[in-house]
Formats: structure tokens, sequence, C-alpha cells
């Protein structure tokens, strides 16, 4: 699988980011290293790292201000809560559940089908966070769609991916980085003298 590096700036922290998860939403979601942990690290915590970030994914990057940053985070906090307990085989919680469906409901407004290409097309956007439009319809067929077989989560860093490979067995959010580390744990272990 070839996982795509999306150059941002670390602003000192060692690692990199990279979209594994597959799909626009998850990578949102993923957009925080290492959630809950003394690691954790998050990637959009700067305007010129939320525009690389949409133009990797493929959103039309707008003007994203300071001001526009939590509610970014806000989003991206929902989708976690929504689909991060799919990703661990449970059902969300019925709250998030609702908190989303007001969020689908208000993006809908934004969304048409173009009447001379027949295509879905979004309005143009006035604040950043309406061009993260596309994200939430995104989780929201996600969650509509979802094999659970195929909705997974990284067992070292948490990242959640949707696994696309033939056999359905992914099991790390990226071979190079988590997978490597703990066969690299196991080969200790198991040889430790």
């Amino acid at each position: 699988m070839l996982v795509d590096q999306v150059s941002l700036d670390t602003q000192g922290y060692v690692g990199s980011y990279k979209l594994v998860g597959g799909r626009k939403a998850l990578d949102l979601v993923n957009t925080i290293s290492w959630p809950d942990s003394e690691r954790e690290h998050d990637w959009l915590t700067t305007p010129g790292n939320v525009r690389a970030w949409m133009d990797a994914v493929g959103l039309a990057p707008s003007s994203v201000t300071e001001s526009d940053l939590g509610e970014i985070h806000q989003l991206r906090a929902l989708l976690a809560d929504v689909l991060g307990p799919l990703a661990h085989g449970q059902h969300p919680p019925r709250k998030a559940m609702e908190r989303f469906n007001r969020c689908l409901t208000g993006v809908s407004t934004r969304r048409h089908i173009d009447p001379v290409s027949l295509e879905w097309t979004w309005q143009p956007f006035e604040r950043a966070r309406d061009a993260f439009g596309p994200v939430v319809f995104d989780a929201a067929d996600l969650i509509a769609h979802r094999d659970p077989t195929r909705l997974k989560h990284c067992p070292a860093c948490d990242w959640v991916f949707l696994d696309q490979t033939r056999n359905g067995r992914r099991r790390w959010c990226d071979m190079a980085d988590c997978g490597s580390r703990a066969k690299a744990r196991s080969y200790y272990r198991r040889n430790k003298t």
C-alpha cells in the first residue's frame, strides 16, 4: 500500500503526517497523532497546515484563519466520536450521532445537483469550515455503507483506516511505521536472552 506523506509544519514534533485512512473523513480524524497519550500531537494547529492538508486530500483550499481553527477542531472531534467507535467494532454514542446528524443537515443545504453536468456540486464556500462539507458527506457514507470488517484502527497508534486490501487483512495504519516498530518489538521479545 502506498502511503502519501503530507508536508506539514511539525512545530518541533518528531514525526510526519501521512494519509493512511483511505478516506477524507478518516484522514481528518488522523490529524491527531497518538490520541489521548503523552505523545499526542495535533497537526492542524496553524492555518497553513490546514490549507496544506485540504490540498492533499483534494479539497479546495480556502482562506483559513486562526479563528477558523476552533470550528475545524470541533468537526474533527465529532468525526472521531462517531468513526472511532465504529473502527473499534462498537456503536457510536447516541449523542454523538445526534450531533453528527445536525452537522450533516447543516452541510446538506450547501450541496446540489448541477443542472448542466447533473453531478453533485457545492455552493461557493463562505467560511473555511464550509469547505469541509465533502468530508462530512464522506463520513456519512462511511457510517451508512460501511463494511464492519473493513473499518479498522491501528493497534499501535489508534489511527483509523479503511482496509482496502483484497483479503481484508490490513492490520497497521502504515507498515513502514507502526507495523515495523511492532514487528521489531516482537522480534526483540522473542529473541531476548
